[in-house]
């Protein structure tokens, strides 16, 4: 329901919400991430989800027991009149989802940072002990950094080996041979991190409190309102897992060259709410210094065996490394807070 639409298709849209929802729209704006709307129940959201009836419901029960918990400054799934979470639209699933009237929030102040940490930390006091509703399909993410890590370091050296054998070298495999040892040392550290932190201990806690995490809690998620409010979306990907993963999102997306020196107030207004000690911080760290962006990439070319536009994936991969080293300059501010 992305891009642009002709004017049947968009009738034929605005039809299907007010039937099922029950609404009566005044207009609507076309984003690529989906269409905002405007309605007599105030302004809505609708996107599609990649995903089936039950995970859907998970993400709907979510944001209800977050809600119910005290956390209101959040979206819902909105439900159709048939008590429905979503709507097939194309052969796909639709969800509606409440928005609010802001900007997207960004760091550029001490204020700033120490207001979002604290919005984090709310949520997930009141994203703690979550059940979804029956019938719900959870999704489940405790305990996978370590291998997910291992994976990386093992593939990228495989990599390594094949290239260097290549006797002709195109400008991907160059750019691939000149940076694979430093990322595979990163990938080294972060796995060592993780060990020498209790990341398994965490999980173990995280566990047992059934911590939900919002799992993308960026700034395309936080709406800064006009009362100066945080207001929180998007929790589609949300999952069991650690606190730290929040974390690490947060910084990677609102830190990072001139919110670098805010980082530190990020961590006091997080910890002025929910404590966080060093096995945390350096969790984090070793979130942020695994080559995630990086890998990504170079997997795609090399080990998906697809014909890809080299100069497509050569661009992908100089962002990918501007990216390894913006979160690689938040690691180095967070060293700072642990002194």
């Amino acid at each position: 329901m992305s891009g642009k639409h002709g004017k049947f298709k968009r009738r034929e849209i605005r039809e299907l919400i007010q039937k099922e929802y029950g609404l009566e729209i005044y207009n609507m704006h076309e984003s690529d991430k989906g269409i905002l709307i405007y309605t007599d129940q105030g302004d809505k959201f609708i996107k599609r989800m990649k995903k089936d009836e039950a995970q859907v419901l998970f993400v709907a029960s979510a944001y209800e027991h977050i809600k119910s918990r005290g956390f209101t400054n959040i979206s819902a799934l909105c439900k159709t009149q048939e008590g429905k979470y979503y709507i097939k639209y194309d052969g796909n699933l639709y969800v509606l989802e409440d928005t609010m009237k802001g900007r997207h929030f960004s760091v550029s102040s001490h204020e700033d940072g120490e207001k979002i940490g604290e919005v984090l930390a709310k949520y997930h006091l009141a994203a703690d002990n979550f059940i979804p509703a029956p019938g719900s399909r959870a999704k489940v993410d405790w305990g996978r950094w370590m291998d997910k890590i291992k994976v990386q370091s093992a593939r990228m050296k495989k990599f390594k080996e094949a290239v260097e054998e290549k006797k002709i070298k195109n400008k991907f495999d160059r750019l691939f041979i000149n940076n694979v040892d430093m990322f595979e040392k990163r990938a080294e550290e972060a796995y060592l991190l993780l060990k020498e932190s209790r990341y398994m201990e965490k999980v173990y806690k995280s566990m047992q409190t059934n911590q939900l995490c919002h799992k993308t809690f960026k700034k395309h998620s936080l709406i800064l309102t006009n009362k100066g409010d945080i207001f929180v979306t998007a929790m589609e990907d949300c999952s069991y897992d650690i606190i730290e993963t929040d974390l690490a999102s947060l910084l990677e997306s609102c830190i990072g060259g001139k919110g670098l020196p805010y980082l530190p107030s990020v961590i006091h207004g997080y910890s002025k709410v929910k404590p966080l000690d060093n096995d945390s911080l350096n969790i984090i760290r070793a979130l942020l210094l695994q080559p995630g962006r990086f890998y990504k990439i170079v997997n795609r070319y090399y080990g998906k065996k697809k014909n890809y536009n080299e100069y497509e994936l050569m661009k992908k991969m100089e962002r990918s490394l501007r990216k390894e080293e913006r979160r690689y300059e938040i690691v180095k501010k967070l060293e700072e807070v642990i002194k």
